[in-house]
């Protein structure tokens, strides 16, 4: 039986002279095939000419003498033969006009599965239709296209560029959105001409959906569920399975080597790692021994008659499924081609990671790729845990999300929002001879989170609890051209849940895209929290050359370095939490953690607070934690009579963390515009009292005067105070300026800038820091008219190492210098062919002085801007 799943939109598009084409010919609203022709029922032996369409648009008639000496010839118009008649399954007349997008998927059949993206999808609409219906208050749209930012839940689904179709459905108590896409190869569009239907017989397609109703007037509860599964277009319909089907390539084979391989789930401290006690292997439910007893062991060492992999060591098992099988008298099969299901069961102890291979899961080189089973909870070293584990093998086939969420908005102050979702990933084991009823295995986690506040005015609470499971994943292995590199997770995994840590339009990380982004193209520039203006440049480098804007001459007045800003570090990496960014999907908290935070809190005035809270959280696969005890001060002033505003914050807290939350971080090396660079968490808070102060003074009634100050300190103890020093930063900077015009056209800007720094790191080895700058400014400005002005500036920096220069220096210590700057540029504005054009020419000059020594620098420049403003 064969059944068939269409799924299309027809752009609509009649033209208006087309009109007279349906008369006569045929019904426009019915299919009804050729018509039975009165006027031909005659038995004559000449050929009919019967009339057609250039009959009807231009009075041709094949069979008389054509001449065009007053009636002049009329060449064919496009327009009234463009585009084609279109019905739909029960072949009601849609419209004459253009297909933009189809997607058929037909079981069973060869390549069953086409998607057809028109080229008037690019070029007409962007790569995005809209088809949208409304009356009263129930809304419902769909809409299609290669970019959709599309959002379900943030431990379920969430996408800045999802390619595939969204149906949404609104009213004003129930909400419902579904989500479909074959993820694997959605469709390219084509550059020009006739479009190619991409066509697969095994795929992999996402399905979704979320619903949400509004309980009385301030709770929401939702239902959330994601599938993506391997399909197989040659299998029946009702026997497929949203579990997935292996096929293609990936079932093109026979288990013929099982590899188990046994690890340190925590090799850092070289102790106490995977302990094996016995093994056993199950075909079909059956015990083999013979296969145990002959199989090969890689690695590992021997400890009282049993192997053990500790630190970097590693135990490799090697089952030879093929030469080793011997079908004994409870087998129902005599050869291992007929295997439909291999189980292992191992007795472990300690902390062990277990992973499982085969001759079937490799990379693109052939060679096996592991997949992780099982890993011990904490970091049990004494062999107390001693457990079975046992597994069933195969590769994975789909991978499922099903939760729950629950919102209250603001009753009687109070707020909660909360999520739990159970994932379920499914797997077959591999059998060339076996299509349909392959033998299916499954894992479970659990992902959750609740957070809560109450607000009773000036006091108010927050609570957050959470647990993430180590193997709680929102990824799925897809398949390309019907085969998959289990190593190689740029092209062959699918994300569920995006990692966008600067919340733009592009994905941080390198995946698979298709349509509109082809080839894995991840986003380059992610600097979270350091685009307050989202002009998707960083704050810090404005002008987006090869110098940070606070050590560029002239524009450092006003930027100052990124370790004069204030902000909560909750995680103790010594990296402010807003401007974190790493490669992990977005969830709302780390996955394999758990833990919790509450803090309370009272506003003293308004724009000022004080708080006070507890903070705990563990790494659920190790005996890593992280607590801490902290107080939050925030006092914001103003003084309008005296032109005085004053901003206080101490942040006060006791730690013991030992979690590492390492991060990928934007930073400006010399000579670049900017990059992602690696960042490892130094772990300075094992053991630490900590507490950062900052203080901000502006001052604006007669001189323009602003301050700085901020001081960190990190106060080690116990052990950790003889391993490491109490690290410390203390800054200062300074700011004057008085803008000074004279007369209409000329004014003057002299500009004072001071910064100090002292900074102890946390390391015994590390250079200490003391220095002091003063930078002393001068810009004036001439204006000859609204559009033509001339501005030059001299800057003068004098720079004191206040340590005391040791012999020979090490890396990193910078000598006094005196710096000069000169700069000239004139600037011209004015309107051409409907833009603002703005042309800039001028010349700048740098001369540094390290005693006798001296470095210049000279750049003349001609730029041109165009704008709308």
């Amino acid at each position: 039986m064969m059944k068939t799943i269409r799924i299309g939109v027809l752009l609509i598009l009649i033209p208006a002279s087309g009109a007279g084409m349906e008369v006569g010919l045929f019904n426009p609203y019915v299919t009804t095939g050729p018509r039975i022709s009165p006027e031909t029922l005659v038995p004559t032996l000449r050929k009919w000419y019967l009339p057609q369409t250039l009959y009807y648009l231009y009075g041709w008639k094949g069979w008389e003498y054509t001449n065009y000496a007053r009636d002049l010839y009329k060449r064919y118009v496009d327009i009234e033969l463009e585009g084609r008649k279109y019905y739909d399954i029960y072949g009601n007349y849609i419209t004459k006009g253009w297909a933009v997008y189809n997607w058929t998927q037909e079981h069973p059949m060869h390549f069953g599965s086409s998607i057809v993206k028109y080229r008037f999808l690019r070029d007409w609409f962007d790569r995005v239709v809209i088809s949208s219906s409304s009356k009263g208050q129930y809304h419902t749209a769909l809409t299609i296209g290669e970019a959709i930012r599309t959002t379900l839940t943030p431990l379920t689904f969430s996408k800045p560029l999802f390619d595939g179709l969204q149906w949404d459905f609104l009213s004003d108590k129930y909400a419902f959105t579904f989500l479909a896409s074959r993820v694997d190869n959605p469709g390219i569009l084509p550059s020009g001409g006739e479009p190619a239907p991409a066509k697969l017989s095994t795929f992999a397609n996402l399905l979704g959906f979320r619903g949400v109703v509004q309980v009385g007037d301030f709770a929401k509860v939702g239902l959330t569920y994601v599938n993506v599964s391997l399909q197989n277009s040659l299998v029946p319909i009702d026997r497929s399975s949203l579990r997935g089907t292996l096929s293609g390539n990936l079932n093109a084979g026979n288990v013929r080597t099982l590899l188990v391989r046994l690890s340190d789930d925590s090799p850092e401290d070289g102790e106490g790692g995977a302990l094996l006690f016995r093994e056993r292997i199950f075909i079909d439910g059956v015990e083999h021994p013979e296969i145990v007893r002959n199989r090969l062991v890689e690695g590992g060492t021997r400890r009282r008659g049993l192997l053990e992999a500790s630190g970097d060591n590693v135990v490799t098992l090697i089952y030879d499924i093929e030469h080793d099988f011997k079908a004994g008298v409870e087998d129902k099969i005599t050869d291992f081609r007929e295997i439909r299901k291999i189980e292992v069961a191992l007795v472990l102890a300690n902390d062990y990671r277990v992973e499982v291979s085969s001759n079937m899961q490799t990379n693109a080189a052939g060679e096996p790729v592991y997949l992780l089973v099982a890993r011990a909870p904490g970091n049990v070293k004494d062999g107390s845990n001693q457990t079975l584990v046992q597994f069933q093998y195969g590769l994975p086939t789909a991978n499922e999300l099903g939760g729950v969420t629950l919102e209250v908005s603001d009753f009687k102050g109070f707020n909660f929002k909360g999520e739990y979702v159970v994932n379920s990933r499914f797997r077959r084991f591999p059998n060339r001879n076996f299509e349909t009823n392959q033998a299916l295995a499954w894992d479970r986690s659990q992902a959750f989170y609740a957070t809560a506040s109450q607000l009773i005015y000036p006091w108010f609470a927050y609570g957050e609890v959470f647990r993430i499971d180590p193997d709680y994943s929102t990824s799925m292995f897809i398949p390309d051209a019907g085969r998959i590199d289990f190593e190689n997770e740029r092209h062959y995994v699918y994300e569920f849940v995006d990692d966008n840590d600067d919340q733009d339009r592009y994905p941080d990380w390198n995946r698979r895209y298709t349509g509109v982004y082809v080839g894995e193209v991840p986003d380059r520039e992610v600097f979270p929290g350091l685009d307050e203006n989202n002009d998707l440049i960083s704050d810090f480098n404005q002008n987006n050359n090869f110098l940070p804007d606070y050590e560029e001459p002239f524009l450092r007045y006003e930027v100052d370095s990124p370790e004069f800003l204030f902000g909560t570090d909750m995680n103790n990496n010594t990296v402010i939490d807003r401007f974190e960014n790493d490669n992990e999907p977005d969830y709302p908290y780390r996955r394999g953690r758990r833990g919790y935070n509450i803090y309370t809190g009272v506003e003293i005035a308004p724009g000022s607070r004080v708080m006070l809270g507890h903070l705990r959280e563990d790494e659920i696969a190790s005996d890593r934690r992280s607590e801490s005890t902290y107080g939050l001060l925030t006092l914001d002033k103003d003084f309008p009579r005296q032109g005085l505003s004053v901003r206080v914050m101490d942040f006060v807290r006791s730690v013991r963390d030992n979690i590492p939350d390492d991060l990928i971080q934007w930073v400006q090396p010399p000579f670049s515009s900017g990059m992602l660079q690696e960042f490892s968490d130094p772990l300075v808070a094992q053991n630490t009292l900590m507490n950062t102060f900052y203080l901000e003074v502006n001052w604006t009634k007669f001189l323009p005067f602003r301050n700085k100050f901020k001081y960190e300190v990190y106060h080690q103890r116990g052990s950790q105070a003889e391993e490491k020093r109490d690290k410390k930063f203390l800054g200062v900077i300074n700011k004057a300026d008085y803008k000074v015009p004279i007369g209409k056209s000329l004014s003057l800007w002299p500009r004072w800038k001071q910064i100090y720094k002292y900074e102890v790191p946390t390391e015994p080895w590390a250079l200490k820091i003391e220095e002091l700058s003063e930078i002393f400014s001068l810009l004036v400005t001439y204006r000859f008219s609204q559009q033509l002005s001339l501005e030059s500036g001299v800057e003068y920096e004098v720079f004191n190492n206040l340590l005391k220069k040791p012999e020979p220096p090490p890396p990193g210590f910078v000598e006094d210098f005196r710096k000069l700057t000169l700069a000239l540029q004139i600037s011209n504005t004015s309107s051409y062919m409907g833009y603002k054009l703005t042309s800039n020419a001028g010349v700048r000059r740098t001369e540094r002085r390290f005693g006798k020594e001296k470095e210049t620098n000279t750049m003349a420049f001609v730029t041109v801007y165009v704008g709308m403003e």
